[in-house]
């Protein structure tokens, strides 16, 4: 169920709730201003069901869902508050016998950012450390898995129209990974998968993301980098 769909009388009862004490509320304590009995009960019903409220003897209560969904509200808990992404982006790179640096990118065959080419990116799932959904994603990905991994830099990437509609918020944690392990596989329903060098960036070979810089390096960085960039959205 997505928290998106909530009725706005559900959304003052998850208000009331997040505010109630540990032990939670009885139900006359949570009827709606000029909503009658049986409508608010309808819509603790369903708040029940969605699994966001749960119901101990006679007293309601928020129950983990319901109080990570309460977090999402904004102050006035009048809407659901947006908030940035939070993702990975894979630098995974290998050396051929000649000595010559590649580096693993992606080409996108979906929106947005179609036909871009950069790094593996994916998102954080919930629960899951930061490592891990690095090497989850170049996995599901890409087929390959990395004996070295390191955690490189943090961007934070946000992308605005002209109008100063803002399309992005990510915050990219940024791992370095090296001795891959495994079969490429070449392309998947959305994206193809292969391997540049620098000269192809150089030369300006692939349709690159904006903000796409390859520097040639074969290790991390020895401190941690952050950048922060904000621009115009490029192809998105």
């Amino acid at each position: 169920m997505s928290t998106q769909t909530l009725h706005p009388y559900q959304n003052i009862l998850i208000k009331k709730l997040a505010l109630a004490p540990f032990e939670g509320l009885r139900f006359k304590h949570l009827t709606i201003e000029d909503v009658d009995s049986d409508h608010s009960n309808y819509h603790l019903k369903q708040l029940i069901r969605f699994g966001l409220v749960k119901k101990t003897n006679a007293l309601y209560s928020l129950t983990d869902k319901g109080k990570d969904y309460s977090g999402s509200l904004d102050d006035a808990m009048k809407h659901v508050e947006k908030l940035p992404k939070t993702s990975v982006i894979v630098w995974a790179m290998c050396k051929r016998p000649d000595g010559v640096n590649e580096y693993l990118v992606n080409k996108r065959l979906r929106h947005p950012y179609y036909g871009k080419v950069g790094r593996i990116t994916g998102k954080v799932l919930f629960g899951e450390s930061l490592e891990d959904a690095a090497q989850r994603e170049l996995y599901e990905e890409t087929g390959l898995k990395a004996k070295f991994i390191k955690l490189d830099a943090v961007y934070h990437k946000i992308r605005k129209r002209p109008d100063g509609l803002v399309v992005q918020d990510n915050i990219f944690f940024i791992f370095f990974m090296s001795d891959l392990v495994g079969t490429l596989v070449p392309r998947t329903e959305f994206q193809e998968n292969f391997w540049i060098t620098a000269d192809d960036v150089r030369e300006k070979r692939y349709d690159f993301y904006d903000d796409f810089i390859l520097d040639d390096r074969d290790m991390p960085h020895h401190v941690m980098q952050f950048e922060e960039v904000i621009a115009l959205a490029e192809g998105y």
